[in-house]
């Protein structure tokens, strides 16, 4: 499976643009208002679908955002392209923060998702949407600190999520007064 693909942007289309590459050229499905937004050399992430007649490459801005397709297209109901629209409904930080909310209003808001496959959605994904690496985004140390006082993991690293923050001290002070509200 092809996962990135560097090359310079020769045209835009309605959804998709098309990416050359050492003289070959990539349509690569993306959001409209993405697509236009690109030109030049870039390096896009890609998921490769192969249908019996096709092949189309689903294009994304980040590793995170390609990491979060593929966990989306395993609820039943999510094909490729709603994924895709859910994973550029919003910054890609924000949209896992909806899902580990259990936001149906936001994931409703995007074209094609329904209630339905909006709670089936944050039925499956609500638990392990943070279980990915954050790097920087969570302070693991604040993390541990208030599975010690006593929330759970899953909680714990929502409340950080929530918050920016300097230090370690910073993160846990801010969480408390987050809980005390």
């Amino acid at each position: 499976m092809i996962v990135l693909i560097k090359g310079t942007v020769v045209y835009h289309g309605v959804g998709y643009i098309i990416l050359e590459r050492d003289g070959i050229g990539y349509k690569i499905v993306l959001a409209e208002d993405v697509a236009h937004g690109m030109s030049g050399d870039i390096t896009l992430y890609t998921h490769e679908v192969i249908r019996d007649n096709e092949r189309e490459f689903f294009g994304f801005t980040s590793m995170s955002a390609l990491e979060l397709f593929w966990k989306l297209i395993t609820v039943s109901g999510v094909g490729p392209r709603g994924a895709q629209k859910i994973i550029f409904a919003s910054d890609i930080n924000n949209v896992k923060l909806k899902i580990a909310e259990s936001d149906i209003t936001f994931l409703t808001s995007v074209p094609g998702v329904g209630k339905k496959t909006a709670q089936k959605i944050i039925l499956e994904l609500k638990g392990v949407i943070f279980d990915e690496p954050q790097g920087s985004l969570l302070d693991s140390d604040a993390v541990e600190a208030l599975v010690g006082l006593g929330y759970s993991k899953k909680d714990a690293e929502l409340m950080i999520s929530k918050i920016e923050a300097d230090s370690t001290e910073d993160y846990i002070r801010q969480a408390l007064k987050q809980i005390s509200r």
